[in-house]
């Protein structure tokens, strides 16, 4: 009975704390390459020679260090696989922080594959509808930014998870209700470009429907994530 008061005032172990901190870590690189992801979207429109030149040079930037940043992600995930390979994790959540880790990283991933196609087609522009792309562009800038406000809300939800129950299921709620609304703006802007493929040739169509979809994977991702910090916190009595 001790032991089990002691998990639940303090909620981890050392190795969980440990655990716990390098998702923190993953999370904040996740919420620097969503900031960045924002920057290139709103550097990417058409413009002037100029502008176009200015616009491609920041992309560049921004692309730059979200791939820096993904690499580092990939070391604190290997970081953290060798920490569940020594057991320092209670085995029965073991599992579920793994998927944890992974959902984390794959929002890097995530982002890192859509700056490169987002400098891809603003190095080699495709045939578009200019009013398409910047309506487009303005829905895809909104549904980073609901990511960007789900990874924060998740970010806080790891500081607190363990101390304050009701208060973790209430962000984990708010990461959930985010998520939804994302689907809404995703559900919309696959709507405007299914209704819009005649001014498209197939190479624009693939590539808008390829980066909604990968923009919503990341809302998918961190509401998955959250979902198991909560299971993690219920599994050990919190």
């Amino acid at each position: 009975m001790s032991d089990l008061f002691r998990r639940v005032k303090g909620f981890f172990v050392p190795g969980e704390k440990d655990a716990f901190l390098r998702i923190q870590e993953l999370a904040g690189l996740g919420e620097e390459s969503l900031e960045l992801l924002v920057k290139i979207l709103s550097s990417s429109g058409n413009g002037t020679s100029s502008s176009s030149h200015n616009g491609l040079h920041d992309i560049e930037i921004c692309t730059e260090r979200i791939n820096i940043l993904e690499k580092m992600g990939d070391k604190i995930t290997q970081s953290f696989e060798e920490l569940l390979g020594r057991g320092s994790i209670t085995a029965s959540i073991e599992y579920d922080f793994g998927r944890l880790a992974d959902n984390v990283d794959s929002i890097l991933d995530r982002a890192h594959a859509l700056s490169r196609q987002l400098r891809r087609v603003t190095r080699r522009p495709l045939r578009e509808a200019k009013e398409f792309d910047t309506a487009n562009r303005k829905e895809m800038i909104h549904l980073v930014q609901i990511g960007l406000t789900q990874l924060r809300a998740f970010r806080k939800l790891l500081t607190i998870a363990g101390t304050n129950r009701n208060q973790a299921i209430d962000l984990a709620r708010e990461i959930e209700r985010l998520e939804e609304q994302g689907d809404d703006v995703k559900d919309a802007m696959l709507d405007e470009l299914y209704g819009s493929w005649e001014k498209l040739d197939y190479a624009s169509f693939h590539n808008y429907l390829e980066t909604t979809i990968e923009a919503d994977d990341i809302l998918d991702l961190c509401e998955d994530a959250s979902d198991l910090v909560i299971a993690v916190m219920k599994a050990l009595g919190a």
